[in-house]
């Protein structure tokens, strides 16, 4: 993540070009200064400055193009202004990270005779980071230690310094504090051939405060970088195609940079929007002449090997919508290559809600992880993370940090490349289901629940409530103690809360269902005697009817008998004899 690179005078004249004449969301680096165009009055302003004062802070909105002013404009400028006398530069670029101490001493200690491993590498790599324990007190030994003078000049750029505040207040400011009062020192004395440049995001600017000297070297220090005009736009656009024999028509040009909105993000929306159409519609089988020949400015290519216009642009939903089906392929590719039947289906969300958060003041930003803190908090086995880490930060995408093909160590950092993506993705941005508002609403369960558990561990009486025990505990599947720690830990205080709140609510539904049960006995002695006495009653109804019915057949037997003994006539079908005498 941090190193040194020096290169001998004269090599900038003849460096190679890059794959690609645009090098997509991703800041551009030192290598592609020759197709970084648009920002020239700006690297001359921070020059002068630099020369002037051998210190300047670079900072800007996120995403304005500090980084890539710095490493593809100022760097590379120093180098080939001084090769022509004859001068060689050395270039540390460095980010503060999990250990700016360590970081900075491992770029001072890489010069261009030292390899960067081995006994005497660390060996210097220790002596270094002894010194920094001196602060401001250690300028003059790194300057004899490093050999810089005006023959010999030493750039060091510390990349988003505002690393060092999230470091600070993560780890304490022990290390934030030696940094920070060093470069005090670089400010006020510079040592002969050394220069000093920092980028920051200027929403960091007042906790420069927070050290001593910091806050007044900023001042005297700073260069706001201002926006790119419409004209600095259409050459970032169109100059680079040029370089590899192709035409961008100024139509698509003007239509990328209105569809860019001119926010913070516009510059690397517009530069992947065209890596994207490059990759689309430019063969990228056959390559470009070696020497393309000069085009006058405004002018068109005589003999363009491909073109890209107007009608190549057909993006429903603009620069953003390409970005957001971009991050969409990917992952599906990702998806499908890289986890199996035993991995999680939701690890790719995982990932890059561990790598982004909401800050106090309510925006998006990045949240750098180190492998071993993802595998952790991903719980995802080691082959699947790194490839679904691969597919995003592969060249073509550079969706994540560190780029490229590269092995990651287990204490690389990894970082998205640009919040845009964070802002464009749909998957990440959605303000209902989104990745970053879901991954925010459960840092306040968590921490919803750390205050529940101080409540139960002052009275064991104060539990969650049965239905609350029962959504919280299926809400912890997907959690483990190492993502708890990123909202202030405690699991195993959670555990005992959630594991005293279970007993509870299994004895309330044993008393629930003994209350049922007991209620069903009683409801049944009570209903009971009632359905004993209706099936009495009925039966006593029923013997009342046969009774009668018995009754009523006996009557009409007598009836008979005294109506045949009477002679009366119709009684039988025949008279008797004596009947006929009479």
């Amino acid at each position: 993540m941090s190193g040194r690179t020096t290169e001998p005078a004269g090599t900038p004249f003849g460096s190679d070009r890059p794959p690609r004449p645009y090098p997509g969301l991703r800041p551009f680096e030192k290598h592609e200064w020759l197709i970084f165009f648009g920002r020239e009055r700006m690297v001359d302003a921070v020059v002068n400055r630099l020369i002037h004062n051998r210190f300047v802070v670079v900072h800007g909105d996120s995403g304005c193009g500090k980084s890539s002013l710095i490493r593809a404009g100022v760097l590379p400028w120093l180098e080939q202004d001084s090769a022509r006398g004859g001068a060689v530069w050395h270039v540390g670029i460095m980010l503060p990270g999990h250990a700016p101490l360590w970081n900075l001493a491992k770029v001072l200690a890489a010069t261009p005779d030292t390899p960067n491993s081995g006994d005497d590498f660390e060996e210097r790599v220790v002596a270094i980071r002894r010194m920094l324990n001196f602060g401001a007190g250690a300028v003059a030994d790194l300057a004899e230690f490093l050999g810089a003078d005006a023959d010999r000049p030493f750039c060091l750029l510390v990349d988003q310094f505002e690393e060092l505040f999230e470091h600070a207040r993560r780890h304490g400011d022990e290390q934030a504090r030696l940094l920070a009062d060093l470069l005090v020192g670089l400010a006020q004395n510079p040592p002969a051939g050394f220069y000093t440049v920092l980028t920051m995001r200027s929403e960091f600017l007042g906790a420069c405060a927070r050290y001593r000297g910091l806050a007044e070297t900023v001042n005297a220090n700073q260069y706001l970088l201002p926006r790119m005009e419409h004209a600095d736009l259409l050459r970032a656009i169109r100059e680079p195609a040029k370089l590899y024999s192709g035409w961008v028509s100024r139509e698509l040009a003007n239509r990328l940079i209105a569809d860019s909105g001119g926010d913070q993000d516009q510059l690397p929306l517009i530069q992947h929007g065209l890596m994207r159409l490059h990759q689309r519609f430019v063969s990228t089988d056959r390559p470009a002449p070696a020497d393309p020949q000069p085009e006058l400015d405004g002018a068109e290519s005589t003999s363009p090997r491909w073109r890209l216009e107007s009608e190549h642009y057909q993006g429903k939903h603009g620069l953003n919508g390409l970005l957001s089906d971009h991050a969409d392929e990917v992952m599906a590719v990702a998806q499908e290559t890289c986890i199996r039947g035993g991995d999680s289906p939701r690890l790719i969300e995982d990932l890059f809600r561990a790598l982004t958060e909401i800050n106090a003041d309510g925006h998006a930003i990045r949240r750098p992880c180190s492998l071993s803190e993802l595998l952790a908090v991903t719980g995802a086995t080691e082959g699947t993370l790194r490839c679904v880490l691969e597919a995003f930060r592969k060249d073509g995408v550079s969706f994540l940090r560190p780029y490229g093909e590269a092995p990651l160590e287990a204490q690389d950092r990894i970082d998205i490349s640009h919040e845009a993506l964070i802002r464009c993705w749909q998957r990440i941005a959605d303000p209902e289901k989104g990745w970053l508002i879901r991954e925010f609403r459960s840092g306040l369960i968590w921490r919803a629940l750390l205050v529940q558990a101080d409540s139960f561990e002052r009275d064991r009486a104060n539990l969650l409530g049965p239905g609350t025990t029962e959504e919280r505990a299926a809400w912890l599947e997907r959690r483990n103690p190492a993502w708890a720690q990123r909202y202030g830990g405690g699991w195993e205080r959670v555990q005992k809360l959630l594991a005293a709140s279970m007993r509870e609510s299994k004895r309330i539904q044993a008393v629930e269902r003994s209350r049922r049960r007991l209620q069903n006995v009683t409801a049944a002695l009570i209903i009971l005697p009632v359905i004993m006495g209706l099936l009495g009653w009925g039966w006593w109804q029923q013997s009342q009817v046969q009774q009668a019915s018995s009754e009523a057949e006996g009557f009409q037997r007598e009836l008979a008998r005294e109506r045949l003994w009477q002679g009366e006539p119709g009684t039988y079908p025949f008279s008797p004899p004596w009947r006929k005498l009479r």
